[in-house]
């Protein structure tokens, strides 16, 4: 079949290019953010956002910042959803994995059922069984696997912590002998249900550190990152926004010069991650955008080498995060929609 040349202007209006897709979990903080990014996307149509608890009324009246009064959740069938080109979960963990066997369409789970390559390990670090032995996915890490994506059906889409600490060490674990993650988190990551979402009261003038040494993520990173690590999160007073400070102990000494050149090296080419040196990465750099800066780059004394990572949990570290790889699987341009 010969393809028509068009430019990008015929591209974004001809409806032969234009794909459906839907949400199920619409009206949760990352559903939500879906919802804002796919109304603006040139060449989808969001045509099913599924919440059982909110079906029939306006996203507007559950969010009221947003920019639609008209658009409203559904709770449309499996069968309608799967006349869809794309769906996306967002949905709890073990919901995903009785849900994704009965889709015929393409499936980006904003969950953690497919994250974890061996289902024991799943099971080990969610204390849940896991039901689907049969469907396979693909880490939906765009910086790391972007050619395995285009190719897929299932995406696994990653954790927040999980982005932005394998975005801020990978380049460098070859080198290191010891990492050690120390990340900052708004409270949104912990979702509609929480503590921090019911009680404002938690987290005013405040930070909280949780999960010391045996966060979820912690494992989901250990997948890719082969050196010995740490990590511990901590919530601070902030709806949205991550920062990773990295400390890499070195197992040889490298120069600061060496090792950007490195990361400059590693992520040429991937349009959403700026290695930054003229100051260290601030949480509002990124603020309700896909793009992680990753930054500092010191190394003290004791050989040990300190990079800044920041992400917008909600965005980068979820549902942006989403539509760049939706973005690929339907073979649309990687920043569509996300700029």
């Amino acid at each position: 079949m010969k393809l028509l040349n068009v430019g990008e202007k015929g591209l974004q209006n001809s409806k032969n290019f234009e794909k459906k897709v839907g949400i199920i979990g619409a009206s949760g903080y990352t559903g939500y953010e879906l919802i804002k990014i796919l109304k603006k996307h040139p060449n989808v149509e969001l045509t099913v956002l599924n919440s059982k608890t909110y079906a029939g009324q306006t996203v507007k009246s559950l969010y009221p910042d947003f920019f639609d009064s008209s658009l409203k959740f559904t709770n449309v069938p499996l069968e309608e959803i799967n006349k869809l080109d794309l769906v996306f979960l967002a949905v709890p963990h073990k919901t995903a994995m009785e849900i994704v066997p009965k889709l015929k369409c393409k499936v980006v789970d904003l969950s953690a059922d497919y994250r974890f390559k061996k289902k024991e390990l799943y099971e080990k670090v969610y204390g849940i069984k896991h039901t689907d032995n049969k469907t396979k996915a693909v880490y939906g890490l765009p910086e790391l696997f972007k050619e395995k994506i285009k190719k897929a059906k299932l995406i696994a889409n990653p954790g927040c912590y999980a982005t932005v600490c394998a975005l801020s060490a990978f380049p460098i674990q070859k080198l290191a002998k010891y990492i050690v993650f120390d990340c900052k988190s708004g409270w949104s990551g912990a979702g509609k249900e929480s503590d921090y979402a019911k009680d404002s009261d938690i987290l005013k003038e405040n930070m909280v550190a949780y999960k010391l040494v045996n966060h979820r993520h912690k494992y989901e990173v250990e997948q890719f990152i082969k050196t010995k690590l740490s990590f511990t999160p901590h919530v601070i007073d902030a709806f949205q926004g991550m920062m990773a400070t990295a400390h890499i102990l070195l197992k040889k000494t490298a120069s600061r010069e060496k090792i950007i050149k490195m990361y400059e090296d590693f992520y040429k080419g991937q349009p959403f991650v700026k290695i930054v040196k003229g100051k260290i990465p601030e949480i509002k750099d990124v603020a309700k955008t896909n793009y992680c800066h990753i930054g500092g780059f010191e190394i003290d004394e004791n050989n040990q080498l300190v990079v800044v990572s920041v992400i917008d949990n909600l965005v980068k570290g979820a549902s942006g995060q989403a539509v760049q790889n939706m973005n690929l699987m339907l073979r649309f341009d990687e920043k569509k929609g996300l700029e």
